[in-house]
């Protein structure tokens, strides 16, 4: 996997990952997930924490979004109360990132480029919404 990153510039050498638990998720503020399997799963483990789950990409779409609030706090409250939780139902779909998890090379390749272009866009989103200093 290595050689998958080291163009973007990503150094994953340090990286292990970990199961998500109940505590994990009710501590969170924000979870984004790949898919919608993923968002689903992370609610039946912990449901008091469904608000706070999106995929990436439907995450993004919507921040597009207008009358969004200016703060980011007062802004995923509005996502949240704006999405309908059928929108996790089912598999696929245009909010996904496929997982690219046991897959070909092309598939994680595919994935990267998705994720590094989708995490720029929520970034500056961000940053928009934090105040400055």
């Amino acid at each position: 996997m290595a050689d998958l990153v080291r163009p973007g510039g990503i150094d994953l050498s340090q990286h292990s990952s970990r199961k998500i638990t109940q505590e994990l998720a009710d501590a969170a503020d924000l979870i984004i997930t790949m898919e919608r399997r993923h968002a689903r799963e992370i609610i039946v483990l912990a449901p008091e924490s469904a608000h706070r789950v999106h995929t990436l990409k439907g995450l993004v779409r919507s921040t597009g979004a207008g009358g969004i609030a200016a703060s980011l706090e007062d802004s995923l409250v509005d996502l949240a109360e704006k999405r309908s939780f059928s929108d996790l139902m089912g598999d696929g779909g245009p909010d996904e990132v496929p997982d690219p998890h046991k897959k070909a090379k092309r598939h994680y390749k595919s994935a990267l480029q998705s994720l590094d272009q989708l995490t720029t866009d929520l970034t500056s989103w961000i940053a928009s919404r934090v105040p400055a200093g």
